[in-house]
């Protein structure tokens, strides 16, 4: 039979049970119906070869199946690692992902805009985490029933809309602690912008974590950079005339950037300084040596986002939650103890024997 020409009375029909049973079926009330009747359902649709109208399902449920995601850098490797969460969280839910790249706020807009024109039943918003930027969009797009999540973005307290973050201060704690438990003391730290609440985090973790082991953090020791493989090269060259044992950099591109130019500058990794990264796109695993890193979960945010995201679609007057996600720290190739430790325990004279 041609499936064009199939309907839910003649699956119905062929199945032996109501027209609402077959709709229950279809729309996954499995609780509804016995076993059995599931599988004669299951098997008439199979042998008539029917398949749901799903423009006419949507009229019928004022909804569209659909989740639209905003994306402000789809260059930087980190971020399609979301698309990659979200669309699984989707596909399991019966959902279908619309993206938009948009790399700044009047693309956002307007991005958000199309989003709205599409019908989508939700929209999640990964951003860089510019300080203050602006969310009336937002907010406007909640207020008008499509609800909204956001992942690492500046939201005020009391802002409407459901977020999910990443504990930037508590990854940077983790990564300097590494290096002062190595034995490091002149631990520098390359930031990003400091009008980005990621970089204010990540700062505040490396400072927490020298502060906890009685270390004073030298402010020259401090360089700001702007994301890019160029900026961490030239930063780590500054740095290196200030003689510092252990790096810690808050991207990877800029790490990527800072191995080069110790290679570059004649110095061996971990040998001669250790070097962490921050974020884990797939290719850090690559280098040589393979980056020791702090792992974002930002395939975890996607699937997060969506989970919080059917909740309020779910539930429209449900509360706005935040979630904040935990990095962990994966110790590879780029981290040692300090030479001069290393020196000192070579040169030690062997403990005497007990016998």
């Amino acid at each position: 039979m041609n499936q064009r020409h199939v309907t839910v009375r003649q699956v119905a029909q062929e199945a032996g049970v109501s027209v609402a049973t077959v709709s229950h079926y279809l729309n996954g009330r499995f609780s509804e119906m016995s076993e059995a009747t599931r599988e004669r359902v299951r098997s008439a649709i199979e042998r008539l070869g029917y398949r749901p109208n799903e423009l006419a399902r949507s009229l019928a449920r004022r909804r569209t199946a659909t989740i639209g995601l905003v994306i402000s850098s789809l260059t930087n490797s980190l971020y399609p690692l979301v698309i990659l969460g979200a669309e699984a969280a989707c596909r399991q839910a019966g959902y279908s992902l619309l993206l938009a790249d948009a790399p700044d706020l009047e693309s956002e807009r307007r991005a958000v805009e199309l989003m709205l024109r599409k019908r989508v039943d939700g929209l999640i918003l990964f951003s860089i985490s510019l300080i203050g930027i602006a969310n009336e969009h937002l907010f406007h797009a909640q207020a008008g029933g499509t609800p909204v999540v956001a992942i690492n973005r500046d939201l005020p307290a009391e802002a409407p809309i459901s977020q999910v973050q990443f504990d930037n201060f508590r990854g940077a704690y983790l990564a300097t602690k590494h290096l002062i438990e190595l034995g490091h003391r002149r631990i520098a730290h390359l930031t990003h912008p400091l009008n980005r609440f990621a970089a204010i985090s990540r700062r505040a973790g490396y400072t927490a974590a020298l502060a906890e082991a009685g270390l004073e953090a030298d402010a020259s020791l401090v360089l700001t950079g702007h994301y890019s493989f160029e900026s961490g090269y030239e930063a780590t060259l500054s740095l290196l005339e200030r003689q510092p044992t252990a790096l810690f950099v808050g991207t990877d591109a800029m790490a990527a950037g800072a191995l080069r130019a110790l290679r570059d500058a004649g110095r061996q990794v971990p040998h001669d300084l250790s070097l962490v990264a921050f974020g884990n796109p797939d290719y850090i695993r690559y280098s040589t040596p393979a980056l020791s890193t702090v792992d974002l979960p930002i395939a975890e945010a996607g699937a997060t986002a969506v989970e919080l995201l059917l909740q309020r679609i779910a539930e429209p007057e449900g509360p706005a939650q935040t979630r904040v996600l935990q990095p962990r720290l994966l110790i590879r190739e780029t981290t040692a103890p300090p030479r001069a430790s290393r020196e000192e325990v070579e040169r030690s004279p062997p403990c005497a024997s007990d016998h």
